[in-house]
């Protein structure tokens, strides 16, 4: 063999692949013939050159342990993949939901026609993403705005409702921002963030950060783990609170209607009661026919209210007269009262709590580009009926509205309404029933995970299921009984929860995300929320506790 033919770069020259890859010609190309190192790296080259598998030059150990390294993180993350496609599959087999993927999961369905019809089938339209916002909205809390004008007064009511309105829907906003992954409004993007070919960050049209679906994400990228359990903790005693505040609802309204038996009586049959639904509907899609009923009684209540003052007019004279509270003023509404101002943005917070599901109605959206304008319309609308509501009410009472106007309206209809207002009251204790129903499952729920992976039995999964509920009901019972003012709690829980869920943790998650990409006035307007968020939420939940003890 001659040197000329093992350094020329023509094929024939070198013979078959065997000859190139024999070791003993290796051995004799440095010894025998006593090439230099020159030599070696061309037979290197040639090798490389034929690109051809079988030629390529013997790994050395130190890439042999990089190639099994790379081979067992591979495995290891198609096994998790499989992990979290068989747990995605399960959830939306049992709860009748489907979670949208992102662009690198696999889609769980190969066949394209059957990809297609399911992501139309699990979409919801603008207009239904915006009833559902508006469902959870307009709930219970629209009964006590009439006692946010009695606390405040017509100037302070119509400002607090309106700036509340703002703060909410502007923090809707930044969840939306936040769960697109990119600060620029939602709008700006042609494709889906769940469906994007683009890679976050790669280039001046793709999103910023990957695209997330819940709450605890946000959390979790924004603060850490710790920020995850912060944010859970706040949200678990939001929804234990939204429990109790039924019960005493509840309560109120039975009694108002079989006056007989005593108030702290009704709210036992009702916890008894309770257990049966709480037990028996375990699925979402079980528990979305009850929200139909509150959605009716809903709007039924704000026709009533508007109804009533139009055909009835002002009747707060006549009550406090029968009351034998005559006022020396001689008038029964007041423009401004400063002193009722905690009670009232705690009344107003509870109102626009809603937050919680924003994540999961941004994910069900067929163009989620169109988010943002949904929020806008439904805000909109939340807010004028709002304002009809409460204007409505307090024109009618004064400053003799309870705080659940339906409580007035029962109490002053007259022979020939009296039908209509005890159906309107049936309609509200069904209301609260179902929603106190739906406010249960997710917390539940929660609490479920925890016990269930030190559970082995479909029975034993079963009766905890059954005891966390039951244990939910009576502590939730518990409070109602020894704090049974409906006011009191919608404020405490508007003032600490829903302030740091609805206007606190959005702007901050929203600094800390994308504050490099954020402009001055962006960021002024969300260290403004941070803070007088957190200002209002102490000094509020203060005073208003301190009100109630001196009463």
């Amino acid at each position: 063999m001659a040197v000329p033919t093992l350094t020329s770069p023509q094929k024939p020259l070198l013979g078959s692949h065997n000859e190139i890859n024999n070791p003993d010609l290796e051995k004799g190309a440095h010894a025998g013939v006593g090439c230099s190192d020159h030599f070696e790296k061309e037979i290197t080259s040639i090798k490389k050159s034929l690109d051809f598998p079988h030629c390529q030059s013997q790994p050395s150990t130190s890439t042999i342990d990089t190639d099994i390294e790379h081979d067992r993180r591979q495995i290891e993350s198609e096994n998790v993949q499989s992990k979290e496609e068989n747990a995605l599959s399960k959830d939306e087999e049992e709860y009748g939901i489907h979670l949208p993927k992102h662009h690198g999961q696999k889609q769980i369905k190969e066949h394209p026609s059957e990809m297609a019809a399911e992501k139309v089938d699990e979409k919801a339209t603008f207009w239904q993403c915006a009833f559902n916002l508006a469902n959870i909205l307009m709930g219970t809390g629209m009964l006590g705005l009439p006692f946010v004008y009695k606390s405040v007064g017509w100037i302070g009511g119509t400002m607090v409702i309106i700036l509340f309105g703002s703060i909410m829907w502007r923090t809707s906003i930044l969840l939306g921002r936040e769960l697109n992954g990119d600060p620029r409004p939602c709008h700006k993007f042609d494709d889906s963030p769940y469906e994007s070919s683009l890679i976050p960050g790669s280039s001046a049209s793709a999103r910023m950060r990957k695209p997330i679906t819940s709450f605890p994400q946000i959390a979790r990228d924004a603060f850490g783990e710790k920020g995850c359990i912060c944010i859970s903790s706040v949200l678990y005693f939001e929804l234990f609170s939204v429990l109790c505040i039924f019960i005493v609802s509840l309560g109120d309204h039975l009694h108002l209607l079989i006056p007989s038996i005593s108030m702290t009586s009704h709210m036992i049959i009702v916890a008894h009661t309770l257990i049966i639904p709480t037990a028996l509907l375990r699925t979402p899609r079980h528990l979305s026919y009850l929200s139909v009923v509150g959605t009716v009684a809903t709007i039924a209540v704000v026709l009533a209210v508007v109804l009533t003052c139009l055909i009835d007019g002002d009747k707060y004279e006549e009550i406090a007269i029968s009351k034998g509270r005559v006022n020396d003023r001689g008038h029964y509404h007041d423009l401004w009262i400063s002193a009722g101002l905690p009670l009232a943005l705690g009344l107003v917070g509870f109102t626009f709590s809603g937050h919680a599901v924003v994540p999961s109605i941004y994910c069900s959206m067929k163009k989620p580009q169109d988010f943002e304008k949904m929020v806008s319309t439904t805000f909109l609308v939340v807010v004028g009926c709002c304002i009809l509501t409460a204007v409505s009410g307090y024109y009618m009472f004064g400053n003799e509205v309870e705080d659940q106007v339906t409580l007035s309206l029962k109490a002053t209809a007259g022979a020939k309404t009296e039908l209509a207002m005890k159906m309107l009251t049936w309609l509200m204790i069904l209301t609260a029933f179902s929603k106190f129903t739906l406010a249960m499952y997710p917390l539940s729920r929660g609490l479920e995970e925890i016990v269930a992976p030190h559970l082995s039995k479909d029975t034993a999964i079963d009766i905890t299921s059954a005891a966390v509920k039951i244990i939910l009901i009576a502590l939730a019972l518990l409070v109602a009984i020894f704090v049974p003012s409906f006011s009191f709690l919608c404020s405490i829980v508007g003032l600490f929860s829903v302030i740091i869920v609805a206007v606190i943790f959005p702007a901050a998650a929203h600094l800390k995300l994308f504050g490099a990409r954020l402009s001055i006035f962006e960021k002024i307007v969300d260290w403004l929320m941070v803070i007088g968020g957190s200002v209002v939420a102490i000094i509020g939940t203060i005073a208003t506790m301190r009100s109630d003890i001196g009463e």
